[in-house]
């Protein structure tokens, strides 16, 4: 049954800077929300509850990640800084340098980032330090997206608008157990949402958006969608894509609209819920466990937490 509604939505917290990243552990069933001008980290339980929130003693902060409840890891500038008892008062140790990326993998254990000379770098917890392994990849990889179970990962090619490839594990080493050839309109979209049924390829302040849709066992099919507002962020459940747009509106777009919609077209969204938010949005993220959600940042520092709705609207 596809997911027709948004609804149930509710603030968790609020912080002080811009909600610059959203970081569900999903084994712990908690969301790491950073925040940047302050920086800071809320500990936010899927359920609800306490949150803590830490201050980070860093000047900025761009992008971050969980690695379990008491590990998390910040980009800030091009170093990358390990935030070590998260639970408590955070320890900053400084991991790697000259960052361009950092990937978030939602079942935790590790989490993958990519270099301005991009190198891969898978990052480990050994006990209580943080540690960097390098290895090289294959092409120019500008966008990177672990969904728990895979990696996906979209690459420059030889066809001007790139490739998408799917990986098992947590990085792009292991063969690859599918890919396909993106339209040339795909070729300047560095930011990936997806899962195993759907991914979405996308530039932030855009309104043209490149789908990805799993057609058979071992067939993709990509094309573009202009959807109703330029896309600050998106966000997948198994064939549905949440677009988060600059007018504060999230938008669904199901699996049905998703493969009726025309290649170049303009796609109207299958539902549309307005944030209840008097600021500007800036992140989303979903998660399975517990219900399926979506989380919802923006720039004042709120974090709101929302039921996705299979079958008739709740609304």
């Amino acid at each position: 049954m596809p997911y027709r509604s948004v609804g149930a939505i509710k603030k968790m917290a609020t912080l002080d800077g811009e909600i610059v990243a959203l970081a569900p552990y999903e084994p712990g069933s908690v969301l790491g929300a950073f925040a940047n001008d302050p920086v800071k980290l809320a500990m936010i339980p899927f359920a609800g509850g306490d949150v803590r929130v830490q201050g980070v003693g860093l000047d900025e902060v761009s992008q971050g990640a969980l690695i379990d409840q008491r590990v998390g890891l910040v980009k800030s500038g091009d170093e990358l800084w390990a935030l070590l008892d998260v639970q408590h008062k955070p320890k900053i140790d400084p991991v790697t340098r000259s960052i361009r990326t950092l990937a978030h993998n939602p079942r935790g254990g590790a989490a993958f980032a990519i270099t301005w000379d991009g190198t891969g770098v898978e990052l480990k917890l050994d006990g209580a330090e943080v540690v960097a392994r390098t290895f090289e990849l294959r092409g120019k990889v500008r966008a990177v997206k672990l969904d728990g179970t895979s990696c996906l990962v979209a690459a420059d090619g030889e066809g001007g608008g790139g490739r998408f490839r799917e990986h098992p594990g947590a990085t792009p080493e292991s063969g690859t157990q599918i890919r396909c050839d993106l339209p040339l309109a795909a070729a300047k979209m560095t930011e990936l949402a997806g899962g195993p049924q759907l991914a979405a390829l996308y530039a932030k302040g855009k309104r043209d958006v490149c789908v990805v849709r799993r057609v058979g066992a071992a067939a993709l099919e990509a094309k573009i969608l202009a959807l109703g507002c330029a896309t600050v962020a998106a966000a997948v459940l198994e064939t549905c894509l949440f677009a988060l747009g600059e007018d504060g509106v999230l938008r669904l777009y199901d699996g049905a609209t998703l493969e009726r919609a025309r290649d170049g077209a303009e796609t109207a969204a299958s539902f549309e819920l307005t944030l209840p938010a008097a600021a500007a949005p800036s992140v989303v993220a979903s998660t399975t466990r517990g219900g399926n959600r979506l989380w919802l940042g923006t720039r004042a520092g709120e974090v709101f937490r929302a039921d996705a709705v299979k079958g008739t609207s709740l609304l």
